[in-house]
């Protein structure tokens, strides 16, 4: 079932018309796995979910002195960087955004006196209750307060590849249980839209996508009331396949940015699970593809299809607005463009490395994209190097790796899937891949 949600989930990002047809695929690619494995993961069951939410509580159980841990809300890259996707010294490269203002800078203790939230069954969000007084909270430069929540920016890292901004948020009632990923950490997603100095207003609204304003955060709760995270703007869901735009923004010393999240969204631990009518986890199995969408369009609320929902999530409403000034690091940035093609359809357009990241596109022909690939990218030592959190391209972390060079690998995706990836963590796996890969290249740096 998470499998399943986790693919609504990329459905319900609108994707810009002018990604490349390779890129686009790739967004997508992922679908494959989960339609071949849905029925065996589409009951819910109860051990399951109480695993879950025994889990999310645990986080609170088990450290209580979690916030003590921040020494002030402009360290979260500091509190955060060594169990991130991207690990790195952030910190030490941060942006730190300092108040101009002397308004409260978004600390629970100061910002919370005593209101009252509630649960809208109906809605599933959470909002404030009869005579509760919201926030006291005063808005400032990188703090601002909606319906009980205060949501602060306190740093900003820019790469070629990414922007990162460290968040804390902070809610007079405590968080709903929520779900967590397999690395324990709450599945949360922001919803939104960005505008850009080096864009034209409102461009990304107008080609039917929010240029990174939406998507998932990454981060952990302090306690009961306040989360922390990292949320990572990928470069290519601003300005998408616009070459332009993608050259002109690599040149930039600083921009501007207008931010603003419109929802803050968690999966629920404990989904409200369909109703099967009676069946069972071998009647579903039993079902050809046909009968088993018939049967689950036939079960399934038509609200339920909508992102977010009350049956799978719970959501704050915003709006909280952002005007930030970001500065670009363009130091140990490499890029490498190859820009070619083999006679199997697959092959590389660019590879680029930042601090922190290793970013690969490939190129494919059209028939090739539409049979779906899988990249794998190793170092130089010839070990396999973790896949980032992007959704819109193959984003590779560093950290700790001799990554002087790397041995880039376009492979068939049902193939990856069904067999070579169960090599992964073998001696020879690199031997494997220069064998069967559709394309190879090794790339110095």
């Amino acid at each position: 079932m998470v499998d399943r949600m986790k693919s609504e989930r990329f459905d319900a990002i609108a994707i810009p018309d002018n990604l490349s047809q390779c890129v686009r695929k790739g967004i997508r690619q992922g679908e494959k796995i989960y339609i071949r494995n849905k029925r065996k993961k589409t009951v819910i069951k109860a051990a399951t979910a109480a695993a879950a939410l025994f889990l999310c509580m645990g986080i609170f159980a088990s450290q209580p002195a979690l916030a003590s841990k921040i020494p002030v809300i402009r360290n979260i890259f500091k509190f955060l960087q060594k169990d991130y996707s991207y690990q790195g010294d952030l910190d030490s490269v941060a942006q730190k955004f300092e108040e101009t203002d002397h308004s409260n800078n978004g600390n629970r203790e100061d910002a919370t006196q005593g209101g009252n939230l509630q649960q809208d069954n109906d809605s599933g969000t959470v909002k404030e209750g009869d005579g509760a007084d919201s926030m006291s909270t005063t808005d400032s430069s990188y703090t601002k307060t909606a319906n009980g929540v205060t949501v602060s920016v306190s740093e900003a890292y820019c790469s070629v590849e990414a922007i990162y901004l460290s968040l804390m948020i902070t809610s007079e009632e405590a968080f709903p249980a929520t779900m967590t990923d397999m690395a324990e950490k709450p599945i949360i997603y922001l919803k939104g839209t960005a505008d850009y100095s080096f864009m034209p207003s409102g461009s990304g609204e107008a080609q039917g996508y929010a240029n990174g304003g939406t998507g998932s955060i990454e981060g952990k709760f302090i306690d009961e009331h306040t989360y922390a995270g990292i949320y990572r703007i990928d470069a290519l869901g601003i300005f998408g396949n616009d070459i332009g735009l993608k050259e002109q923004y690599r040149t930039l010393d600083s921009f501007d940015m207008d931010y603003t999240i419109d929802q803050i969204v968690g999966d629920r631990a404990e989904p409200e699970p369909l109703d099967y009518r009676g069946k069972t986890q071998a009647d579903l199995e039993a079902m050809t593809d046909e009968e088993w969408r018939a049967f689950m369009a036939e079960i399934t609320p038509p609200d339920r299809n909508q992102f977010p929902n009350k049956y799978e999530n719970w959501w704050f409403d915003g709006p909280f607005t952002f005007n930030l000034h970001i500065e670009m690091d363009q130091d140990g940035t490499h890029v490498v463009t190859v820009d070619e093609i083999n006679d199997t359809g697959a092959g590389l357009y660019q590879i680029t490395k930042t601090k922190f990241e290793i970013t690969v596109e490939e190129k494919c022909n059209e028939e090739r994209a539409e049979k779906g690939v899988f990249v794998v990218v190793l170092d130089a030592d010839g070990q396999l190097l973790p896949n980032g959190s992007s959704s819109y391209a193959d984003t590779y972390a560093i950290n700790g790796r001799d990554v002087s060079k790397v041995y880039v690998y376009v492979c068939d995706y049902v193939e990856y899937m069904d067999d070579i990836k169960g090599y992964r963590n073998d001696t020879d796996f690199k031997k494997i891949l220069d064998e069967r890969a559709l394309y190879r290249k090794e790339i110095s740096f």
